[in-house]
């Protein structure tokens, strides 16, 4: 994974610089189906998903050196993430709906597939995505009294977060593509003695200019 970066990063600044001119900007929208792997002494566990968002803008640049059909893209986009968890507490029901925020950057690489006369396509890509947690709140609830921490406060979730992600979709009319997608998140966000990684789902849309 050290290795990739770098050199994902030199592909993409070797496709700027060779196709600049096949440069597009856009914006982007989808649904978020987010959950954590969650381990406890050995045992995972699987929590129930929560329902978010992400939004913001997208880039492509068309990398032809590589073969015809082959773009890179990339993203800024504000992601609501989280789960809601479950449990007793000395015999009192707890629940607990994290909602943190997230500022994440996806770069993907990608290949698409135009049929007939190029007004509709296939596509998928794969890369990684980096994470900046910048707000959000545990909305916890112990049998009737409920409270709302920060979701990164000193005993909650770390801010940075890294993992790879997968997307496919259709294009269609060179302006539009829908997608559908999942997210690996492949660091430990927790800051206790418990392992948490990120798990996101989400199908959406986007427009390129």
């Amino acid at each position: 994974m050290k290795k990739f970066l770098p050199l994902f990063l030199v592909a993409l600044m070797a496709s700027a610089s060779v196709s600049a001119q096949n440069l597009r900007y856009g914006i982007t929208g989808a649904m978020n189906l987010s959950n954590y792997a969650i381990e406890i002494g050995g045992v995972e566990y699987s929590p129930d998903s929560r329902v978010g968002f992400n939004a913001g803008f997208r880039m492509e640049m068309e990398a032809p050196f590589i073969y015809d059909g082959f773009y890179f893209d990339a993203e800024l986009l504000l992601s609501s993430k989280g789960a809601k968890v479950k449990g007793e507490q000395e015999g009192v029901a707890v629940e607990n709906i994290v909602r943190p925020y997230y500022l994440e950057l996806p770069i993907h690489i990608g290949y698409r597939y135009m049929f007939g006369s190029g007004k509709v396509g296939l596509f998928g890509s794969f890369g990684p995505y980096m994470g900046v947690g910048i707000f959000g709140t545990n909305k916890l609830t112990v049998g009737d009294q409920s409270s709302k921490p920060d979701a990164f406060s000193s005993d909650g979730l770390k801010r940075f977060d890294f993992g790879l992600g997968l997307r496919g979709g259709v294009q269609m009319f060179d302006h539009y593509r829908i997608f559908i997608g999942y997210d690996w998140g492949l660091l430990n966000i927790s800051q206790g003695d418990n392992k948490i990684n990120n798990r996101n789902l989400y199908i959406g849309a986007s427009y390129m200019f």
